[in-house]
């Protein structure tokens, strides 16, 4: 009821989230505020045989946002977590035009794949691989705080994007546009933070 003292206890937990005995502390307070990170909902993923990323906690995908199962796929949180619903809205209308030209038979890779990693100070990169190359868009979070950074995209020791950032957080999510690609002339994709 209105103005009556309630609380929390809180308890450690162990490697496999059960609580350990003995570790209970009880505070008096009248309003809790929790902030806490958010998994993908990815149970509909997992059913369908998706591959799923360690990292992200959301499905595989290519740059067309196609999973490792041929005419499924994935965007927004299911993907990984956003921090704005802007970006939300940008991959599902990505998402939702290739599932059509999908749909169409008219989804066609180049002959090559190319695997997109995180580099120094990357923590992940979505897609993790390229096959077409049309209008490629790279979306990663950072490690650490930073500011006053640049961003690379590499292939090997070759530089092919540049972009500086004024400030960098690991809460924010980062967009590098690399447009058309030909992977004919690429091994490996690598984003890093230097």
């Amino acid at each position: 009821g209105e103005g009556r003292l309630t609380g929390v206890t809180v308890q450690k937990v162990d490697e496999n989230r059960a609580p350990v005995p003995g570790t209970e502390m009880h505070f008096d307070c009248d309003t809790l505020l929790l902030s806490v990170g958010l998994i993908p909902e990815n149970e509909l993923s997992q059913q369908a045989g998706v591959e799923m990323s360690p990292l992200t906690q959301g499905a595989v995908v290519d740059d067309s946002l196609q999973t490792s199962k041929e005419g499924i796929f994935a965007c927004g949180n299911v993907l990984h977590v956003h921090d704005l619903v802007d970006f939300v809205s940008m991959e599902a209308a990505r998402a939702g035009r290739n599932a059509a030209l999908y749909a169409a038979g008219r989804l066609a890779g180049q002959n090559k794949e190319v695997a997109v990693k995180a580099g120094e100070g990357v923590r992940y990169v979505v897609p993790q691989r390229i096959s077409r190359g049309e209008d490629v868009s790279l979306a990663f979070r950072v490690t650490t705080p930073s500011s006053g950074r640049v961003i690379e995209v590499r292939d090997g020791e070759r530089v092919l994007k540049t972009k500086e950032e004024t400030r960098l957080h690991p809460a924010e999510m980062v967009w590098v546009e690399m447009g058309k690609m030909d992977l004919e002339d690429i091994n490996s994709l690598e984003v890093r933070v230097r």
